[in-house]
């Protein structure tokens, strides 16, 4: 009789849990990297990935911060919790998140919320991948913490955050996002030059008028958008050979002569796609 009230009331926990979240499964989906989203949710979403080696996936969603449990993977399939969104919910500092996340996370969305600082540190898992914090209006600072932190984030997006400063980077970004982040001559910029390991990089609907005339060599930008500033001309050193997608429109560029001349030097360069504005 014990035995069955105590199992009785374990079932009732798990059901009080499940009824919190709605899961469900995906067959052989593909891991996609951290990508722009302008879909902001009207309501507080809260949704958490789990997958196995198979590449399934289960998504669970909640709709509210007042939650006490993550949502249990399936046991029986060795699920792996990899992305954890929480957008729309008014979030204004992390000691709001409602648990801690498992080190397994290589993904954190925190966009469209209330965030004014954030520090990439404990409890946040140290082996993030992405982290997405865009539509934070009042953020201003953000820690990237230490070294053994930092050496695992390869994708950081900040778009529409207008108010931000930064001091730093992590060195190994190979994707950044700064769209709409009112960046004129801002001491953004310079930190560019060490991040060597970059490929994709937006700087579209800022103020520039020019971009670095130092950039590091080392430095293969594949994808570069710098759509909707005031830039009149780019430098060569940004137009490398691995360039595959070049956004030049809504400048105040006159003529695109200087790329016709890069493309007799760099022939490779006439595979990528270039976006210009009609009467250019």
């Amino acid at each position: 009789m014990r035995v069955e009230i105590i199992l009785f009331v374990l079932l009732s926990i798990d059901q009080s849990l499940a009824s919190e979240w709605t899961c469900t499964t995906h067959k052989n989906s593909l891991n996609r990297i951290l990508l722009p989203n302008d879909r902001i949710p009207e309501q507080c979403t809260i949704t958490v990935e789990y997958q196995n080696h198979q590449q399934e996936k289960q998504v669970c969603i909640a709709h509210t911060l007042i939650i006490t449990s993550l949502p249990p993977p399936s046991l029986s399939s060795n699920y792996t919790m990899q992305t954890f969104k929480l957008n729309s919910c008014q979030l204004s500092t992390l000691a709001q998140l409602p648990f801690s996340l498992p080190s397994s996370v290589e993904r954190l969305d925190l966009s469209s919320n209330s965030l004014s600082t954030f520090l990439l540190a404990f409890p946040l898992p140290s082996n993030l991948k992405y982290l997405d914090l865009d539509n934070n209006p009042d953020l201003i600072e953000i820690n990237f913490g230490n070294h053994r932190v930092q050496q695992h984030l390869i994708g950081l997006s900040l778009r529409h955050n207008k108010r931000i400063q930064l001091s730093s980077l992590p060195p190994h970004l190979t994707y950044l996002d700064l769209t709409d982040c009112d960046i004129l001559q801002s001491s953004i910029l310079p930190l560019l030059i060490s991040l060597t390991k970059l490929t994709h990089l937006s700087l579209a609907n800022n103020q520039l008028e020019s971009l670095p005339l130092i950039i590091n060599e080392n430095i293969q930008l594949e994808y570069l958008n710098v759509s909707n500033n005031r830039l009149t001309f780019i430098e060569d050193r940004w137009l490398h050979q691995q360039l595959r997608v070049l956004d030049l429109r809504s400048n105040q560029i006159q003529s695109l002569e200087f790329l016709q001349n890069k493309f007799k030097i760099t022939p490779t360069l006439n595979q990528t796609s270039i976006y210009t504005d009609e009467n250019q």
